[in-house]
């Protein structure tokens, strides 16, 4: 793991630096290391520490945010249910959609938003350094919307336990995506909702 490797290069450079005093006895070169060890788990406690304080203060505000909403939420599917204005059936229905120039044909092609949402997911994942250090890992449930001007809005972010800094890079990968062309419901633009999990594994 990155953390073992940070520690093996923190032992490496007190091992050097120890070395090169030749009247330093084996147990002086020991107690140095293991000073160098101290140092380094304290520093790793103290941000550990003051993670699992903003954890929290997330789940708080998670709190507070449901308590405000008044408005029963719909089941959310990849396919419409009901918008903001009234619409509950639609004698034609399109889902949120890309338009993307084919850089051979020089030419635009519709992308769905299943296809394209995969593939941003892909090209803009991001490993948290901190979640490596301290080997945070699992899946990230986001719920969105794609909106009337084909915007995404974060509703929530539900990931493992202690997975703030997880929920935040998927939260930044999701509201990273570009302007979609939006739902129609016949004809006209709504908000739709989604539900897209991200899996954060690491590797052994």
């Amino acid at each position: 793991m990155r953390f073992v490797f940070i520690l093996f290069i923190s032992f490496l450079v007190a091992n050097t630096t120890v070395a090169q005093d030749k009247n330093m006895s084996t147990q002086d070169r020991l107690k140095e290391l293991a000073r160098v060890k101290k140092e380094y788990d304290e520093q790793k406690k103290k941000e550990w520490d003051a993670y699992l304080v903003r954890v929290e203060e997330s789940k708080i505000a998670k709190q507070q945010k449901k308590q405000a909403d008044s408005i029963e939420k719909s089941k959310i599917t990849t396919t419409v249910v009901k918008d903001d204005l009234g619409f509950t059936k639609c004698t034609s229905q399109e889902l949120p959609y890309y338009k993307v120039k084919n850089y051979i044909t020089k030419l635009e092609e519709i992308n769905t938003f299943d296809n394209y949402i995969r593939k941003h997911i892909y090209n803009k994942f991001r490993y948290p350094e901190f979640a490596m250090d301290h080997e945070l890992q699992g899946r990230v449930m986001v719920h969105f919307i794609i909106d009337k001007e084909g915007n995404p809005q974060i509703k929530e972010a539900n990931g493992p336990k202690n997975g703030l800094i997880l929920e935040e890079e998927a939260i930044r990968i999701i509201k990273s995506l570009p302007t979609a062309i939006p739902a129609t419901c016949d004809g006209k633009p709504i908000n739709i909702m989604y539900a897209i999990p991200i899996n954060f594994q690491m590797q052994e």
